[in-house]
């Protein structure tokens, strides 16, 4: 590859990360800081289960790791369709791609198989439960108006009661000592 074509490539990288970046970030006009917050947030879990139940139906293994891919899936597809619409009444456009280091999160898991992917998936899928909520924990519902709080709570206790279920189901498959 030549100087220029070399040079033509770079700033073509260049482009599309600042593109990325643009839209990792919420459009919004002059919506509730805290509102924007819990949308993106959310978003990111809901698209980031998706994704990775998306995985699980071929990689997995385990019937178990199976059926909780395909609940958080359904889940957060159901989740997604109660935010849409008070996320847009309230002129708030979710990001239309994932973080990065969530990015790098799927990448990692497309490497996976198998019993390795099994372990890992509920690894994650434990990490990520846990880092929203510790994000939603800095946003209190009299922060934000009625309908985003009503969504903040059902999403506060559907996050949490999978995460339970995660750790059950992390303790099950934890390898034998010998």
């Amino acid at each position: 590859m030549n100087t220029m074509s070399r040079l033509s490539a770079a700033a073509a990288l260049l482009v599309l990360v600042a593109c990325q970046s643009q839209n990792a970030q919420p459009a919004t006009s002059d919506a509730n800081p805290a509102e924007v917050r819990f949308t993106t947030d959310a978003y990111q879990i809901i698209e980031f289960d998706r994704q990775e139940g998306a995985l699980a139906r071929t990689q997995a293994q385990t019937p178990a790791v199976k059926a909780i891919a395909q609940q958080l899936t359904s889940q957060a597809n159901e989740f997604a369709a109660r935010l849409a619409p008070t996320a847009a009444a309230a002129s708030i456009k979710p990001p239309s791609i994932l973080r990065e280091d969530l990015r790098v999160r799927l990448g990692h898991m497309r490497l996976q198989q198998g019993l390795d992917f099994d372990r890992t998936y509920v690894t994650d899928q434990i990490a990520s439960h846990e880092e929203l909520l510790r994000m939603q924990g800095g946003v209190s519902p009299g922060m934000v108006s009625p309908p985003f709080a009503t969504l903040m709570r059902d999403g506060t206790s559907l996050v949490q009661e999978n995460l339970e279920k995660l750790r059950v189901l992390q303790r099950q498959m934890a390898a034998p000592k010998a």
